[in-house]
């Protein structure tokens, strides 16, 4: 399995953002979403449902899918938006930041996919009544594409989650062996400052000063006796 870390996870999620705001732009611009081929004419038309007023379509008819469209482009753009200020740090990385990305993109590929599913079925509810066939362009590919680019750009803010995870895991792992060959380090050397105390020889010394004292006091003991005998006398 191959190890990436956080910043190039950062890197490619807002890589594939960035381009799918690209493909939601383009949409916009371009107008060959469909050509329709009608009855009474050889030549196709162009249709795409940014089209509000057209003359072989009713008005209303692709409302929601319109309103779903602007809703993928503004989701998309704030999910852009987000991946921009958490790689710049300007904004922290937290669960909330986490969460908010994930929602952003799963939404709006999932809004996408229901977009382009009902566009294909007012397609098809249109054929027999409004013209006689009709045939997809590039866009409609790019569209589906987009699908798949916030999918993966969702799965890969859960990877960063993940991978964010496991390094504060070994982060504390790391500073609790520190920590404790710090303790055990410490613990050693209170015990090398404590030592024994030398013995001394005290007791031969006092024994021989005692000796001493005791000979040099016999002789003095000796005089005063004479001297008491010749006192008397």
């Amino acid at each position: 399995m191959v190890h990436m870390s956080t910043r190039n996870i950062q890197a490619t999620n807002m890589f594939f953002s960035s381009w799918a705001l690209v493909f939601s732009a383009a949409g916009i611009i371009t107008e060959e979403w469909v050509e329709v081929k009608l009855e009474t004419k050889k030549n196709t038309i162009s249709h795409s449902p940014w089209i509000s007023s057209t003359t072989i379509w009713p008005e209303d008819d692709l409302e929601v899918v319109r309103i779903m469209l602007i809703l993928v482009l503004s989701l998309s753009f704030f999910h852009n938006l987000f991946l921009g200020l958490e790689f710049t740090y300007l904004i922290p990385q937290t669960k909330h930041t986490l969460f908010i990305i994930v929602f952003l993109s799963f939404l709006t590929g999932i809004l996408l996919l229901c977009a382009l599913l009902l566009y294909h079925r007012k397609l098809r509810q249109g054929q027999s009544v409004y013209y006689a066939s009709y045939k997809i362009t590039w866009i409609i590919f790019t569209a589906y594409l987009n699908v798949f680019i916030f999918i993966a750009c969702g799965i890969l803010s859960v990877l960063q989650h993940k991978q964010s995870i496991s390094s504060c895991a070994c982060l504390t792992i790391i500073h609790k062996s520190a920590s404790e060959s710090q303790d055990i380090q410490q613990s050693g050397n209170s015990v090398k400052v404590v030592s024994l105390p030398e013995l001394t020889a005290m007791p031969r010394s006092i024994v021989r000063v005692h000796s001493s004292h005791t000979k040099e006091d016999s002789p003095n003991k000796s005089q005063i006796q004479t001297r008491r005998v010749t006192w008397a006398l």
